[in-house]
């Protein structure tokens, strides 16, 4: 009771909330430089900021707890220590963190977007042989996309002893980029594109590093 369903997105230091997931302007940005603090009680979420208080209430306690994290190492600049996280989430937090310094280190106004390690300058058929000689040691990758300026996204994932491999577009938009899916879905930034694959696989796909890439 008292609850609107919409839906969230982190863009820096603002909170947004859209009606529906692919709609371009927010209906509500919170500040999160005015967060005093945040709670997890009784199943929801309690935002205190200067002058207000949000309360949000998640489908699921490893979803709130995702939101917690993030919403806290966007405000404070470091990862908290007491959060209950599955590591694909604790990878999207450390990865969310390190752009977000990387933009806020950047006193010059970027003309191309800071892109997160698990993107490669490589073809469609590079992509796919490239997460073929990395087998166990990430399986998502991000690279040019092949549809004039934009991403795609590439997945590489083992069914019953086949290989199975993905292509998704992912469009560049003024305020993001917008996943192009069934019900599209849009991010802030590239490493929320990332983020969005391995909270939707629960963790199966894990994007790959350069460190741990082969050679092509």
């Amino acid at each position: 009771q008292g609850y609107r369903r919409v839906w969230a997105g982190l863009r820096g230091l603002k909170l947004a909330f859209y009606r529906r997931p692919q709609d371009h302007e927010p209906l509500e940005l919170l500040d999160l430089g005015e967060l005093v603090t945040v709670r997890a009680e009784d199943g929801v979420l309690i935002l205190r900021l200067r002058g207000q208080e949000v309360t949000m209430k998640m489908e699921s306690w490893e979803t709130q707890e995702m939101w917690r994290g993030f919403i806290l190492t966007m405000a404070k600049m470091k990862m908290p220590r007491d959060l209950a996280l599955l590591p694909g989430h604790t990878f999207q937090l450390l990865q969310a963190l390190r752009e977000e310094r990387e933009r806020r280190d950047t006193s010059v106004t970027a003309v191309t977007p800071v892109v997160p390690s698990c993107f490669f300058q490589v073809t469609r058929a590079e992509a796919e042989l490239l997460l073929e000689q990395s087998a166990g040691r990430g399986n998502l990758l991000l690279r040019p996309g092949g549809h004039g300026q934009g991403v795609s996204v590439t997945t590489r994932q083992e069914l019953d002893g086949t290989a199975v491999l993905k292509h998704y577009r992912v469009k560049r938009e003024p305020q993001g980029y917008l996943i192009d899916l069934e019900t599209p879905h849009r991010c802030s930034s590239l490493a929320e594109v990332a983020q969005f694959f391995v909270r939707r696989s629960e963790g199966s796909l894990r994007p790959l590093e350069p460190e741990y890439s082969s050679q092509l």
